[in-house]
C-alpha cells in the first residue's frame, strides 16, 4: 500500500471523527464497523485498493481506532475484527457523504 494510500485512509478516518465531534456524538464500536466496513468497499469499488489491499486498509482503520481507545484491543482481536470488516460488503452512504463533506470543507 502507498503512503498516499494511507494517508487517504486516515485522513477520511479523521474527518468522520472531526465531524463526530462537532455533533457531540459517540465514536461507538458500531460507528468505527459501519465506517470501516463502508470505506473499505468504496475503495474497493472505486479501484482505489485492491482486493489483496482490504486486509491492510481494515488494519490501518482498526489501529487508528485503537489508538484513539488507549490500544485496548488485542493483537489478536485486531485480526479477526479485520477480517470481519472485510467480509462485509454493506456501503453506508450516509457515512461517505460526512466524509466527502468534510472533505471539500477542509
Amino acid at each position: 500500500m502507498t503512503t498516499q494510500q494511507q494517508e487517504m485512509i486516515i485522513g477520511d478516518f479523521e474527518r468522520y471523527m472531526r465531524y463526530l465531534t462537532q455533533q457531540q456524538e459517540v465514536f461507538t464500536f458500531d460507528k468505527f464497523i459501519a465506517l470501516a466496513t463502508s470505506l473499505v468497499n468504496f475503495y474497493e469499488g472505486s479501484n482505489l485498493i485492491t482486493i489483496p489491499e482490504r486486509v491492510e486498509t481494515a488494519s490501518l482503520l482498526l489501529k487508528a481506532f485503537n489508538a484513539g481507545i488507549g490500544n485496548r484491543i488485542t493483537d489478536s482481536d485486531l485480526t479477526e475484527i479485520a477480517h470481519l470488516i472485510i467480509s462485509e460488503t454493506t456501503i453506508d452512504y450516509s457515512i461517505l457523504n460526512i466524509i466527502f463533506a468534510q472533505q471539500t470543507g477542509d
